[in-house]
C-alpha cells in the first residue's frame, strides 16, 4: 500500500474497526512511521489533497530522526 506521507510503497493496515463493521482502518508506514485512519477527511489522507508543506520526499526522508518519547520523571520529595 502506497503512503500518502512519504508515497513509498510501505504502509500497511495494522488495525481494523472492533465491531466488524469495516468503517475504519489505521494504516502505518513503516518507512516514515505516519499512521492515518481511512475515515479521516480527503485533505489529510489524500496525497494530491494533502498540504505539500505536510509531504516528506527524496532526501527529506534519508535525514529522517524518529524520537522516542522519555517517561514524565518522577520527582522524590
Amino acid at each position: 500500500m502506497i503512503c500518502v506521507r512519504c508515497s513509498n510503497e510501505s504502509a500497511n493496515v495494522v488495525a481494523q474497526a472492533p465491531d466488524g463493521s469495516e468503517a475504519w482502518e489505521i494504516i502505518y508506514c513503516s518507512k516514515c512511521n505516519f499512521s492515518w485512519r481511512t475515515s479521516e477527511e480527503d485533505q489529510s489522507i489524500a496525497s494530491e489533497k494533502r498540504d505539500k508543506m505536510f509531504q516528506l520526499e527524496g532526501s527529506a526522508l534519508d535525514n529522517l530522526q524518529v524520537l522516542v518519547p522519555l517517561p514524565p520523571l518522577r520527582i522524590k520529595t
